[in-house]
């Protein structure tokens, strides 16, 4: 294997590879100008943006690159992020990412198949194959005035959002009884993703539903819908319980996506995917 080491030389590679305040360093640069300006150098940096402080190297092995985390190989393949155990399957599993639109939802998204059966590979890698292990990396905090319990990960993001928020509620009557009208705010659960073999986010600690006091009679969750609407996908959005712009906004710029954009809808779901929004071109702090 060939192996791209961590080292403090911001200036010896390309710039695509300065991420988290860390650059990389190879003495052998040909992996990088093989998939330069392609969709798997755009895939890889996204990953090393996002995650950069927990992952330990990236090797080359063949084709594929390689992120060793904790230890562990986990294989890129066709942006699939995959153990050793499920590489030779690979073209059963879906890609870790898709494309998502920052700014204002115009309409209902397009269709995508269902289920998508991402590996969870990753992030058991990532943040532990066990609830006690993520748990042990997880912690308490205030967030719009509510408890919730997540991955420290997610601590400094979420105290930025809740700032903002705070921010938009001096301003906008709207955002005022948003905030007022959250009941809950879910958090970690061990639990997969309803008719899936995914892990979902809120087992990593990653994932925020706000739960309000009511609906009022609109539209949250695809999986409810679809029990008495067999055109729930095209269920407009003024019949959908959407929280204002401002809040979606200020997860956004703080590396979380909103479930209201994605086709399979789950309107009051926040995970934080900082890769995906990397891969829309806008950075963010």
């Amino acid at each position: 294997m060939k192996k791209i080491n961590k080292l403090l030389l911001i200036s010896v590679i390309s710039p695509l590879f300065l991420l988290t305040g860390i650059s990389i360093y190879s003495t052998d640069t040909a992996i990088f100008r093989e998939i330069q300006n392609s969709k798997k150098m755009k895939e890889v940096q996204a990953i090393f943006r996002a995650y950069g402080d927990l992952i330990d190297n990236i090797e080359r092995q063949g084709e594929d690159i390689v992120f060793i985390i904790r230890g562990r190989p986990i294989y890129y393949k066709n942006g699939k992020m995959l153990s050793e155990e499920h590489l030779s399957h690979y073209p059963d599993y879906n890609s870790f990412f898709y494309y998502y639109r920052k700014g204002s939802l115009k309409g209902p998204p397009d269709p995508v198949p269902f289920p998508y059966n991402r590996s969870n590979d990753f992030l058991n890698a990532l943040l532990g194959d066990t609830e006690k292990e993520i748990r042990d990396s997880s912690t308490w905090i205030g967030f719009l005035g509510h408890q919730v319990f997540v991955h420290r990960l997610c601590i400094e993001p979420l105290k930025k959002i809740d700032m903002k928020i705070n921010e938009y509620t001096e301003a906008s009557k709207e955002v005022q009884e948003f905030i007022s009208s959250i009941s809950v705010i879910y958090s970690m659960k061990r639990r997969k993703v309803a008719g899936t073999d995914n892990l979902s986010y809120h087992s990593y600690g990653l994932a925020l539903d706000l739960i309000p006091k009511s609906y009022t009679n609109k539209q949250v969750y695809w999986k409810w819908s679809s029990v008495f609407n067999p055109d729930w996908g095209n269920i407009p959005l003024s019949r959908r319980w959407l929280p204002p712009a401002e809040i979606i906004d200020a997860f956004e710029e703080n590396g979380f996506v909103w479930g209201g954009k994605w086709y399979h809808f789950d309107n009051v779901h926040f995970e934080y995917r900082p890769e995906i929004l990397y891969l829309t071109g806008d950075a963010f702090d």
